[in-house]
């Protein structure tokens, strides 16, 4: 492959890294900073959501506003803005002295945050070439878990000033390095082809293309639900199976991202070499299955089996790398970011219906059915949603909607 083609992988998974890394310290230093912004134990909880759940609302509207500023003005111009955005106001969290002020910042940050990854995914499908284009996405899916890692370990172990302060500082280091990355070359012939760019009306006019994209974003519920239920909620699932000590969400998240960052790299190579994206994907889905029996028959019995399960649902998930770049490949150059940015961004918001049913099956079945019922619904609508999908991977990308 080219120099420029490196380069713009290099720059992409290094941007992943640095934007997952972001993403993961609010949930990691958020008691401390409120505690020393005043704010009363009591309050902890409900102020600590609202946080996260305003960063969420960031990401899910920067996911449309960049995926469409990349159809209409080009990739790199999403790679530079998203950047300069969330790197800027994590920064100035670390200064943060109110908690109005800390949730304004938050948000922000999760506009800019949104970015960053669709616009790499799409640029590098249009720049590598079709025998390659799964590798690209690979590399910056098992980097940027390696930064959730990092960002998980700093926010343990330093302040969460210096936390906030890294983040930002990594994200303006990383522009010096974007500099010489180039636009799609597939972007630029389409500018001077259409006037049609980055608009919402042509996704959602036609119904075919309204169930692809619907069927992109559910394909991520096995995600989210190892993510944002069982991991999330591994003390109570860990105490309603009466293990004691229970297991610790700190080391389920490391044992999750380290499974994940393996299975992501290897699920891109995977579908490369079985020159199918619907085939990994699904062989992936089937492995989540046994993975999630095991953990929920076997997982009660100790804590090695339960930890080794989330090594296992993490590498298994990495299917999502695979599902970024199917999702970019399904649609036309003209609103290609816009597909890709924002069902990267509902894809997480899956974590909300989820988690809402949880809490609303528990008083009657206990966390740990609650949690089964759910990842089994997860389950059957991932493989659903897969059915609705073309193969792409010798799909020409030169086409527009």
């Amino acid at each position: 492959m080219k120099r420029h083609i490196w380069l713009a992988i290099i720059a992409s998974a290094l941007g992943f890294f640095v934007d997952l890394y972001d993403i993961i310290i609010l949930s990691i230093v958020r008691t401390k900073s409120l505690l020393e912004m005043g704010v009363a134990e009591a309050d902890l909880m409900s102020k600590g959501v609202s946080l996260i759940n305003i960063q969420m609302a960031g990401m899910l509207i920067g996911g449309f506003v960049w995926g469409i500023i990349g159809d209409k003005f080009g990739r790199l111009s999403v790679l530079f803005g998203s950047i300069i955005l969330y790197s800027t106001a994590t920064f100035v969290n670390a200064y943060a002295s109110t908690y109005e002020v800390y949730l304004l910042l938050r948000f922000l940050a999760g506009v800019g945050l949104a970015g960053e990854l669709g616009a790499a995914i799409t640029l590098l499908t249009e720049q590598m070439p079709q025998k390659y284009r799964g590798i690209g996405p690979a590399i910056i899916g098992g980097c940027g878990m390696l930064g959730a890692i990092v960002g998980a370990n700093v926010g343990a172990n330093f302040s969460w000033q210096f936390t906030y302060q890294l983040g930002g500082g990594l994200g303006f280091l990383l522009l010096i390095l974007r500099l010489g990355v180039l636009e799609s070359g597939i972007f630029n012939e389409m500018k001077e082809k259409t006037n049609i760019k980055g608009d919402l009306r042509l996704l959602f006019k036609n119904g075919t293309y309204i169930k692809k994209y619907i069927s992109i974003c559910v394909m991520g519920f096995p995600v989210w639900f190892t993510n944002g239920v069982v991991m999330t909620f591994t003390p109570e699932i860990g105490k309603s199976w009466g293990m004691d000590p229970a297991p610790t969400v700190s080391a389920v998240f490391t044992y999750y991202f380290v499974g994940l960052t393996f299975g992501d790299m290897i699920g891109g190579v995977f579908s490369q070499w079985l020159k199918s994206r619907k085939k990994a994907i699904r062989i992936f889905l089937f492995m989540f299955t046994v993975g999630a029996i095991v953990f929920f028959t076997f997982g009660r019995y100790s804590k090695e089996i339960y930890y080794f399960s989330f090594l296992f649902l993490g590498f298994t998930v990495g299917y999502s790398i695979v599902l970024l770049t199917l999702a970019a490949e399904q649609f036309g150059t003209n609103i290609r970011a816009t597909v890709t940015t924002s069902s990267l961004n509902l894809i997480r918001a899956t974590v909300i219906p989820q988690t809402l049913l949880f809490g609303f099956l528990t008083p009657y079945f206990g966390e740990a059915k609650s949690a089964m019922v759910v990842c089994v619904l997860a389950i059957l609508i991932a493989f659903w949603g897969l059915s609705n999908l073309d193969e792409t991977f010798d799909k020409d990308l030169n086409f527009t909607e």
